[in-house]
């Protein structure tokens, strides 16, 4: 699959989910649901800021500091990470000549790594439709309806 598909699904999916957060009271937002990181609002800044260190190793930076962002709400949230799911997308398409180019990155804990772009976007792709998945069932426990972030859903709306 094309790396700027999987990107543009992944900014798709997470608009909605963020469009719904913010249908939320803040009350559902940080209640504790348990799991990875416990609760919408957390794994929203998780998901967040995991595209934020993707995007600088895209941008030749192997370990970026994570910036101190005011992200109370989910409206805060959207606000930062929309414009830094439009660069990857903008990206993905300055490497679509070069889609097994290596990026050179490195862990939060200092690993080094290098993997090729396309592989590196098939991993946020998963990454992200994981924790949307998360996201999903503590809105269902919440006793709200989820939205559906389907990749066929975004396949057959945008061809």
């Amino acid at each position: 699959m094309e790396p700027l598909k999987l990107l543009e699904y992944n900014r798709w999916a997470n608009s909605l989910i963020l469009d719904q957060a913010e249908t939320l009271t803040q009350q559902i937002l940080e209640k504790e649901f348990g799991g990875s990181f416990g609760s919408i609002r957390a794994t929203l800044i998780h998901v967040l800021e995991s595209d934020w260190l993707w995007l600088k190793r895209f941008q030749g930076v192997p370990l970026a500091d994570i910036p101190a962002w005011k992200v109370h709400s989910a409206s805060d949230i959207k606000k930062v990470w929309i414009p830094i799911q439009n660069e990857m997308v903008d990206m993905a398409k300055q490497f679509s000549t070069e889609p097994k180019k290596p990026i050179e990155f490195k862990t939060r804990k200092g690993q080094p790594f290098v993997m090729p772009f396309s592989e590196i976007v098939t991993h946020i792709s998963h990454h992200g439709s994981y924790h949307r998945g998360q996201i999903t069932n503590m809105i269902r426990s919440a006793g709200e309806k989820p939205v559906s972030t389907d990749y066929f859903i975004f396949s057959v709306s945008h061809q």
